[in-house]
């Protein structure tokens, strides 16, 4: 009976870490638990079984975990896109557990392991996207309690600005659907200014907290001085795929120059802004000379994985503690039966 249950947990484990289409890679926008997963009860069955632990025991890849915004405990009032900002107390239980399971490493020491094609068993790095202010009044507290090292993927032309992301806006909120944010991410084409242009103006929206906003530069500076590491994240969040060439230097190529202007620092990772890519814009980012880019494609990296193409977990704010580690071990049940 055991060797049963062995034998077929690796061919579950098998099939679910699974590539998507071209046509569907990346995510549209982080979307709430309760709208986008399966029930919950599904991976404590999992968890209560032992099968989420076998199959992490089992792998033989590591995971790119991908966070965006970190901000206020679990009861205070949360604004913006749900899916996003995850309370400081539920990432500070999930950086526990990890340390705990894993060897979490820097995203440049698991891009070493990768380079001379060592084993990335059990291995984890910790990312973020938009380099939201809560990451650093959050977030970095956790991580250097816990010694963790992390990497935040910097949107070029966003730190110090004092509005909040188009996603987080109240009009997009109410407008949001599938149709319209694939709508918002190819004929649009990830544009803020044309996203916003196109809804209706929303008069009783509140401002925002600063941890709901892009860090100033001050503040990512201090926090590169003190041990996180940078990447890339463009220059204004586009999507790239629907960029003509000279577009794609300015968000590829121009963005790193501005961050390394302002923090002395040039990132050698690029983030792929909504996790959409397709070939040409891959090759112009190793044209571009990074050592990596990373998408949002799920999926746990083995020693073969392609450097320019390398899956992330991306981590909804509101996913319980048994999928949050079901996903990690590569078991996702949402991404296998989608396909």
């Amino acid at each position: 009976m055991q060797g049963s249950l062995r034998h077929a947990t690796k061919r579950a484990a098998a099939r679910s870490v699974v590539r998507l289409p071209a046509a569907r890679r990346g995510t549209a926008l982080a979307s709430p638990w309760s709208e986008t997963m399966l029930s919950p009860l599904l991976y404590r069955t999992l968890h209560a079984t032992g099968l989420t632990a076998l199959v992490r025991h089992l792998r033989s890849a590591g995971v790119f975990l991908c966070y965006h915004n970190v901000v206020f405990p679990t009861g205070a009032v949360q604004t913006g896109d749900r899916g996003v900002h995850i309370p400081v107390d539920r990432f500070r239980d999930q950086m526990r557990w990890l340390v705990s399971h894993y060897d979490v490493i820097p995203v440049s020491e698991f891009l070493d392991r990768l380079a001379a094609r060592k084993a990335t068993r059990r291995m984890a790095s910790v990312t973020f996207d938009d380099a939201y202010t809560g990451v650093f009044e959050h977030a970095w507290p956790v991580l250097h309690e816990l010694r963790i090292s992390a990497t935040v993927f910097v949107i070029a032309t966003a730190p110090g600005r004092r509005e909040r992301f188009w996603w987080d806006r109240l009009a997009v909120q109410r407008a949001q659907s599938d149709r319209a944010r694939e709508q918002w991410l190819t004929a649009l084409r990830g544009d803020e200014a044309a996203i916003l242009g196109s809804l209706p103006a929303v008069a009783d929206e509140k401002p925002a907290a600063a941890a709901y906003l892009p860090a100033d530069w001050e503040v990512i500076a201090r926090a590169v001085g003190a041990g996180l590491d940078l990447g890339v994240h463009s220059a204004t969040h586009r999507s790239l795929p629907t960029l003509d060439d000279a577009e794609l230097t300015y968000e590829i190529e121009t963005s790193r120059e501005i961050i390394a202007r302002h923090t002395g620092v040039t990132p050698e990772v690029f983030a792929f802004p909504y996790g959409r890519w397709d070939g040409r814009v891959r090759r112009r980012v190793k044209q571009a000379g990074y050592r990596a880019a990373l998408t949002l494609d799920y999926g746990l990296v083995s020693p073969d994985a392609d450097p320019w193409a390398l899956p992330r977990v991306n981590v909804p704010a509101g996913i319980p503690d048994s999928a949050y580690r079901a996903w990690a071990a590569g078991l996702s049940l949402r991404h296998v039966w989608r396909t």
